[in-house]
């Protein structure tokens, strides 16, 4: 493929709003279209990123190669199914959809037809996560935060699915071994569904993992911590810095002086940009995204473990209070 990608996105929300415009920013790419059912959102944004404006996403079908599917939840199967069996290119956001079984049915589709099925996990593509990457060999503890204030808009997840489930990938593609075991508790405080939780996640390299999730917290706050041998790591996704602690010399003879501290800056990047530019690149170069959608499934099947985990504790705490 030489000629520029036809790219479209569908849903016209907080996140597509972003998605067209990093598509129109992208040379590598022509943004044809914005797709929305309500005509206010979609028509706003795909003018202000010079697109057509379609009402319906089944529109699109001839129109273009690949799309971004930034709509609810409960419709990226429905959706994301119909672009694929119209052989066009899809990346998902997060989660690939509500259950692993509809997750499965795409992958499916699109490894039948050779077409790219990428996750936005962002993530993974923040210049903070891709820094410390290269610098973990064998984790044995993981600590994460992911706090933010209340945000009014549509939330029509839980915490687990909505925040939490970024954590979930980025360390699963730290660590690299299958989920043995689950433990999680969490609450809801102004909307129905979970606003806070806590996850001990056990992979089956021995590695544990303390996940926490709040999207009503007074401050925002986006760190990871990493414990593995003769090393430790402490990354700050907010701020863009790295801290590392190495064992470098003989402990026994030279005690402090054998650990090296590392203190530095990340240059910032636009996480969003790069992951429509690695989209892009998988489509062109005919290869598998860095989050391939068996990647956004596995992550989707953690998160319902821990959503399982909190409605069994919060169903034994309440037995406890009755008795």
């Amino acid at each position: 493929m030489t000629e520029k990608i036809r790219v479209a996105v569908i849903g016209a929300g907080y996140f597509g709003k972003f998605h067209a415009r990093h598509y129109k920013d992208n040379s590598d790419c022509d943004l044809v279209a914005v797709a929305d059912a309500r005509a206010e959102s979609g028509e706003e944004v795909a003018t202000q990123n010079g697109a057509r404006y379609v009402s319906d996403y089944r529109n699109l079908v001839g129109q273009v190669d690949a799309v971004s599917i930034a709509v609810p939840t409960h419709l990226h199967y429905e959706v994301g199914k119909f672009v694929l069996e119209n052989n066009i290119h899809a990346l998902i956001e997060k989660p690939i959809t509500d259950s692993v079984e509809t997750a499965a049915e795409l992958i499916s589709l699109a490894e039948e037809r050779d077409l790219r099925l990428q996750v936005g996990h962002i993530e993974r593509f923040s210049a903070t996560f891709r820094a410390i990457s290269p610098m973990i060999t064998s984790p044995l503890f993981i600590e994460s935060y992911r706090i933010a204030p209340f945000k009014d808009r549509a939330n029509d997840v839980d915490v687990v699915l909505d925040l939490m489930i970024h954590d979930i990938d980025a360390i699963q593609g730290l660590v690299k071994s299958p989920v043995e075991m689950v433990h999680a508790v969490g609450t809801p405080i102004v909307n129905p569904s979970e606003d806070l939780a806590n996850a001990r996640i056990v992979f089956e390299s021995g590695c544990v993992a303390n996940v926490t999730a709040s999207r009503v917290s007074y401050k925002t706050e986006r760190r990871i911590r990493i414990f593995q041998q003769n090393s430790y790591i402490i990354g700050d996704f907010d701020k863009n810095h790295i801290d590392s602690y190495s064992v470098v010399g003989d402990l026994e003879k030279e005690g402090l002086g054998a650990i090296r501290m590392d203190s530095r800056d990340i240059e910032k990047e636009d996480s969003l940009a790069n992951e429509i530019a690695e989209f892009l690149s998988a489509i062109r170069e005919k290869r598998s995204p860095l989050v391939t959608g068996r990647d956004g499934s596995e992550a989707l099947r953690v998160a319902k473990l821990v959503t399982a985990s909190i409605s069994e504790h919060r169903q034994k705490a309440a037995g406890l209070l009755k008795q």
